[in-house]
């Protein structure tokens, strides 16, 4: 037997598992690192989203609370001589700003919510002309602004589907009040028409839009693009996890520059006309 070959290959085999060994320990600990490091980036976005959101509750409900507080006492003070006028003013102040409180509790306890929404066994025969005429009706009458409100639709009136009324309708009220919050002259089209066996509602807005890099980010949980505007940042998000759930889809038409035009996609595979 030839003891020096034997000698060379044992040392080949030996360098051989030597270097596959760590080239699976360094895959290992490249791994490990990777799963650290996604660990800690959730940690720090968890962290960033509660500072965002103790920053906005300290803010968006305080501004609305010690609003009231003063409207009360102005309204409760001795001696204060208010004609009619100004007390009824002074109620419609206090009647917005404990909308404002509602409004932010709602969206709270919707996100607490998750995705344990169940809508399936809730869809029922669905208007669709008139839900959406019913939201822009909404939203023109609760603005304060000298917008101009139109509704243009491709479907008849008769025309129906199977989905649940409550939760389309949140969600356009939701889209319709951002782009009344973000439009200061102009108008607000509501739409409707079919595409690709989809519904799709749009809403299209005349403000200052939303950059092109924003697009995802709008509907992260707590993100404002301009930290002085109200609410939280929760309506559009909520707004997307509520079409979701009912199979659709809300994104941003990419291809609108004049303004901001959401679209909210239905299946209609369930719709009869």
């Amino acid at each position: 037997m030839n003891w020096e070959l034997v000698f060379y290959i044992s040392i080949f085999v030996y360098i051989f598992v030597y270097i596959m060994g760590r080239r699976n320990l360094m895959r290992t600990i490249w791994k490990r690192n990777q799963q650290l490091r996604i660990a800690l980036d959730r940690a720090e976005e968890s962290d960033r989203m509660k500072s965002a959101f103790i920053r906005s509750m300290s803010h968006e409900i305080r501004t609305p609370l010690n609003a009231i507080n003063g409207f009360s006492q102005v309204l409760c003070m001795n001696g204060m001589d208010l004609s009619e006028e100004e007390r009824i003013e002074l109620e419609q102040r206090i009647s917005t700003n404990v909308e404002i409180i509602t409004v932010i509790i709602n969206e709270l306890l919707e996100l607490a919510h998750g995705e344990s929404i169940v809508v399936e066994q809730e869809r029922t025969p669905m208007h669709v002309n008139d839900v959406c005429r019913t939201a822009l009706n909404l939203a023109k009458a609760s603005q304060h602004k000298d917008l101009v409100f139109s509704f243009e639709s491709e479907l008849p009136d008769d025309y129906t589907i199977y989905s649940n009324r409550n939760i389309v309708s949140e969600i356009l009220n939701k889209v319709l009040n951002n782009a009344v919050k973000f439009t200061e002259e102009g108008g607000i089209t509501l739409g409707c028409r079919l595409h690709e066996y989809n519904l799709q509602i749009t809403v299209t807005d005349t403000g200052i839009g939303i950059p092109t890099d924003k697009f995802d980010e709008v509907f992260e949980n707590f993100v404002k693009l301009n930290e002085y505007t109200e609410g939280v940042g929760l309506g559009l998000p909520i707004s997307r996890r509520l079409a979701e759930a009912l199979h659709g889809k809300l994104y941003i038409d990419r291809s609108y520059y004049e303004g901001t035009r959401f679209i909210l996609e239905l299946p209609v595979k369930f719709s009869q006309e």
